[in-house]
């Protein structure tokens, strides 16, 4: 038996900070694809202008990628942990693709950055400083993609949800035999329960009947065709269909 009326909340929703996240999505998500954005002329700036980690252009530029990763960082935060590590993941790796140029430029000879030999090579530092930057921004949209429009990343054939598979059954009514071109005495959906299924039928708004070779959402109240049949879970035999109340 399936809650027809799942919610899909985080048990944090009546808190005004997530009604105000909530509120302000759209907002959030522009800030986010402008800050990356402005990302790029930023990294590009580090890579083509030699200039130390200590100068003050530098500095400015650290400041301005730090507020914008800042922001980043805002608007996924409340949309759950993994789109949390994700972003941070990204954070990392962007500012230290940005910062890197620099830091080579300020330590001479042969050194280490984050696990990575560096030498007075141009080439290299720059070669690193791409990889760390674009695999930040691959990490960036994809927390976004997770945060604000996850079925962008399902496969196609994956399993539907229980409540969309209800979709693809017609309700059943009491006057649909008008138009069946069948004759056949109808009976309370009930007549085709037994005992302790009568008895439950009160947490089930619909039951999934099979009429006429066709299957349909029944009231446990409705009136069916003599030789309609309910359909039942095959493990422990119980009436499939849409819960009245949640579990």
């Amino acid at each position: 038996m399936i809650d027809k009326d799942s919610m899909n909340f985080t048990n944090g929703e009546s808190s005004h900070i997530y009604v105000w996240f909530l509120r302000n999505k759209l907002t959030l998500l522009a800030i986010n694809t402008i800050s990356t954005i402005i990302l790029f002329p930023l990294h590009l700036f580090t890579v083509t202008i030699q200039i130390t980690i200590y100068s003050f252009p530098e500095k400015i530029i650290q400041s301005i990628t730090a507020t914008l990763l800042l922001l980043i960082m805002l608007s996924v935060i409340w949309k759950g942990m993994l789109s949390i590590l994700i972003c941070g993941l990204g954070i990392i790796l962007i500012y230290s693709g940005i910062i890197l140029p620099s830091y080579s430029l300020s330590i001479p000879g042969e050194h280490n950055f984050k696990g990575i030999k560096l030498v007075d090579d141009p080439q290299s530092v720059w070669t690193a400083s791409h990889g760390y930057f674009f695999l930040g921004i691959i990490m960036i949209i994809l927390s976004t993609i997770i945060a604000y429009k996850p079925s962008i990343l399902y496969v196609k054939n994956r399993p539907q949800s229980m409540n969309k598979i209800w979709l693809n059954y017609p309700i059943w009514y009491d006057n649909i035999k008008i138009f069946c071109g069948h004759h056949e005495p109808n009976i309370r959906l009930n007549r085709l329960m037994s005992e302790q299924e009568k008895y439950l039928s009160w947490r089930y708004e619909y039951i999934l009947t099979d009429i006429y070779g066709e299957l349909y959402l029944v009231k446990p109240d409705s009136r069916v065709p003599e030789s309609s049949t309910i359909l039942r879970n095959n493990k422990n035999r119980a009436m499939i269909g849409i819960a009245r109340y949640g579990n």
